[in-house]
């Protein structure tokens, strides 16, 4: 017996082959955007494998809705009918990507991640996880009767603000630029809209535009690199404010919910700009008012395994086995 589990991000795509106790026998990976589907790639891989899984459970980048999901950057819908017929014998689900991240901290410990601060020391704790890659997810760990449980949602979507006069013009050009960012007749925009490698580009703009400089820079990449060489004004800029909203975000979702077991900070341009996570990020965190002791608390860490869609379908299914 085996079961299947993928993760489809807005970027990549990766497969793997489970032993019933979830270990990965067989694993590989390819860009989401290549031609091939969803089902098929799933097909492809249990015709490999030469006998049927037990299990189907997909994470996918996007809202899912009884038990359908439109994939993000993908351009394709993907259900759990499509799956169920592939292999009828199979029990399928399709998660949320950061439902899959959040179920995957039920078994993450201190040697899995860096810490910012603080120790991994609360095992039964709300935790939270929070990736800002090609879009931002949210995803939070409780637990109920000793056992885990997961609460999804759409955290990415929150609103997010200018916090002074100064920084009001800068979304005042965001909005103009892509006004289905705005929420409302304000200047409040998703906080996908900027703490995401699809929106750093378009706030890094507005600031350039702004200030009036010039824009050369191109993907999410050229900006963050461009900011920690001190190259591009509007890049440093940006991605100043990227890293105070994205520490900001992080302690208010904190306190919402009391992340005594941490908060795991993960996901593609976390993961590859280490350098933003310093002093300024924590005093970002822990900016709360009369609640900042309470912040202050908060373990913080680097959650840097790039398989952490696969491991919380895995969890997911151990969870369901147990009937849990």
């Amino acid at each position: 017996m085996w079961h299947l589990v993928a993760d489809v991000g807005g970027t990549n795509m990766r497969l793997a082959a489970l032993s019933p106790e979830g270990a990965i026998l067989e694993q590989c990976s390819f860009a989401s955007a290549d031609a091939q589907t969803v089902p098929d790639a799933c097909a492809a891989f249990i015709s490999g494998r030469g006998a049927d899984p037990a299990w189907i459970v997909v994470a996918a980048a996007g809202p899912v809705r009884e038990g359908a999901v439109k994939l993000t950057n993908v351009h394709q819908t993907l259900t759990e009918a499509q799956l169920a017929a592939i292999c009828p014998s199979a029990t399928v689900r399709i998660l949320n990507d950061f439902e899959a991240a959040a179920w995957s901290l039920a078994t993450v410990s201190q040697k899995d991640v860096e810490m910012l601060r603080g120790a991994l020391d609360n095992r039964k704790a709300p935790r939270l996880i929070i990736g800002p890659g090609t879009g931002l997810g949210v995803g939070a760990l409780i637990w109920a009767q000793g056992q885990p449980q997961v609460v999804a949602g759409e955290g990415g979507h929150v609103s997010l603000a200018p916090r002074t006069f100064e920084e009001s013009p800068y979304f005042e050009a965001l909005v103009a630029a892509q006004p289905d960012f705005r929420i409302g007749n304000t200047l409040a925009v998703e906080a996908e809209a900027i703490l995401s490698g699809t929106g750093m580009p378009h706030f890094y703009r507005a600031i350039a535009q702004v200030e009036g400089q010039a824009a050369p820079l191109i993907g999410s990449g050229e900006i963050f690199a461009a900011a920690r060489d001190r190259r591009d004004g509007a890049a440093v800029r940006a991605v100043t404010l990227f890293r105070d909203y994205l520490g900001g975000l992080a302690g208010d979702l904190g306190l919402a919910f009391g992340a005594w077991g941490g908060i795991f900070l993960t996901g593609g341009v976390a993961q590859s700009n280490r350098w933003l996570f310093d002093d300024a990020f924590l005093s970002a965190v822990n900016a709360g008012g009369r609640h900042t002791a309470w912040r202050e608390r908060l373990p913080v860490c680097l959650y840097q395994d790039a398989n952490f869609g696969l491991l919380g379908a895995r969890n997911y299914i151990a969870a369901r086995e147990r009937g849990a």
